[in-house]
């Protein structure tokens, strides 16, 4: 887990960074290797309607109203997991005969990023709400700036 002590404020401010980006669109972030495995079991277009329609809810009621930073922590992690979801839920959708589907599994991390930007978040004040729940105040931001 993150440990604010552990590190310097400059590196701080960039975790902040990061997972602030992750988190305006953490639905769509997190089913980069999920989605791939769903495409094994259920319609394309019901698996991409659902991230979609989860994606929006985050929007309207979640995104600026709280940050949990254990969960985007482990969320980073967890997308990891991609780069072997996607490649094996792709073959095994080829090797069905789903030669359409499989290039969607294989480059479903590819659309996240081309299509998630389309509802962008102000990045900077979920940065701040990071930084707040690692115990930064706005004085000793502002002191690092300096």
């Amino acid at each position: 887990m993150w440990n604010r002590w552990a590190n310097t404020d400059d590196e701080n401010l960039r975790f902040c960074w990061l997972r602030a980006v992750e988190w305006g669109n953490w639905p769509a972030f997190v089913s980069q290797p999920v989605v791939p495995i769903a495409l094994l079991f259920w319609p394309w277009k019901s698996v991409v309607f659902t991230t979609a329609i989860l994606n929006i809810l985050w929007v309207l009621f979640i995104r600026y109203r709280i940050v949990i930073v254990p969960l985007a922590y482990w969320g980073a992690l967890f997308v990891r997991l991609k780069w072997i979801a996607c490649p094996l839920a792709a073959f095994f959708l080829y090797r069905r005969g789903q030669t359409g589907v499989a290039v969607l599994a294989l480059l479903w991390p590819v659309a996240v990023m081309i299509f998630g930007p389309m509802l962008a978040p102000k990045i900077g004040i979920i940065q701040e709400m990071f930084m707040q729940r690692l115990g930064y105040t706005r004085k000793e931001e502002t002191q690092i700036q300096r």
